[in-house]
């Protein structure tokens, strides 16, 4: 009875110790459910919901590309590209919903398979290389759109219901998010590349030597990076009806936050598609709070960077406990 009572707390702290995110994003809700009585009602979390989507799909594919062991900072300009084409296909004599869909993804992998041999090939900072190659991909895709705001035609029912419609009150766009997270998560858990993902962001040496094509696994991963963030491309644009080419740089460090707050390693080789998912969520839930409390957008972003921060700084400390 007395060994029992001893062992039970000890499992707990365990547990707690392996499942911080999630303890953490549950006092969260508590407090933020206790502070604002309309955080808890079903419209305020299909809203949350909702907004982390874009978020979301993107943080699952930069996932794939730091546990490999690289860095992208392409990944919003592609999703801009990928939205106008997108837009392209649904505007004109014979608007595409099919093309839209199949195309744009499409064109956001071979971006980011591109981006991946630029710079895994070259050898160059996947820092420097990738924010050379967003300035490229933006201005590309400012060119394409060629207009201020692109107007998605109302008759595109289909197009508009990936962002704008609902399925049992909710929204298909979060359903969508679901099934590619349940994918991002097979493939990096249980296939053999995503044991090759980690091989090579682990060590990139011994993986090599142990027969893994550590540049190309490298490369593959910047390309589902693109994929992702073409995805998002086509969600956002249904989502709003349209397409600006005005850049929206804040999905660039919201995506970011959520992968680092999610317990992706910088280092390369740690992470997993549930922790991100958690990321994405505490970070959306931290937004939604200071939407209800109206603070002003750059607060808001001075609230991700201490996040940002505190997370990046946390994993640094970890690596130096690993001895990395």
């Amino acid at each position: 009875m007395l060994s029992s009572a001893i062992v039970k707390p000890s499992a707990l702290q365990d547990w707690a110790q392996k499942n911080v995110l999630l303890v953490l994003f549950v006092v969260l809700c508590i407090a933020l459910g206790i502070a604002f009585p309309t955080f808890f009602t079903a419209n305020n979390w299909i809203l949350i919901l909702q907004s982390s989507v874009i978020v979301g799909v993107m943080a699952i594919g930069l996932s794939f590309v730091m546990i490999s062991g690289g860095f992208d900072l392409s990944f919003a300009a592609t999703m801009l590209f990928c939205g106008a084409v997108a837009a392209r296909f649904m505007v004109g004599d014979a608007p595409s919903t099919p093309l839209a869909l199949i195309v744009a993804p499409l064109v956001g992998g071979a971006i980011g398979l591109a981006n991946g041999a630029i710079v895994v090939f070259s050898g160059i900072s996947p820092l420097l290389g990738t924010i050379a190659n967003s300035l490229i991909i933006r201005a590309l895709g400012v060119l394409y759109v060629m207009e201020t705001w692109m107007e998605i035609p109302g008759e595109a029912t289909a197009f508009l219901f990936i962002g704008q419609g609902a399925l049992g009150g909710v929204p298909f766009s979060v359903y969508l998010f679901i099934a590619i997270a349940l994918i991002a998560h097979l493939v990096l858990a249980y296939s053999a590349y995503g044991r090759r993902v980690f091989a090579s962001g682990a060590n990139a040496r011994a993986a090599h030597v142990s027969g893994v094509r550590v540049r190309m696994t490298q490369v593959a991963a910047y390309g589902i990076c693109g994929l992702c963030a073409g995805i998002a491309g086509v969600v956002n644009v249904s989502s709003v009806g349209g397409l600006s080419a005005v850049f929206n740089v804040s999905y660039l460090y919201d995506v970011i936050t959520a992968v680092v707050i999610g317990g992706v390693s910088f280092f390369g080789g740690i992470g997993s598609i549930g922790a991100v998912i958690l990321g994405v969520l505490i970070l959306g839930v931290l937004k939604n709070a200071m939407i209800i409390m109206n603070l002003p957008h750059y607060t808001q972003n001075a609230v991700g960077g201490v996040f940002l921060i505190i997370a990046i700084g946390f994993d640094s400390y970890l690596q130096k406990m690993r001895g990395k």
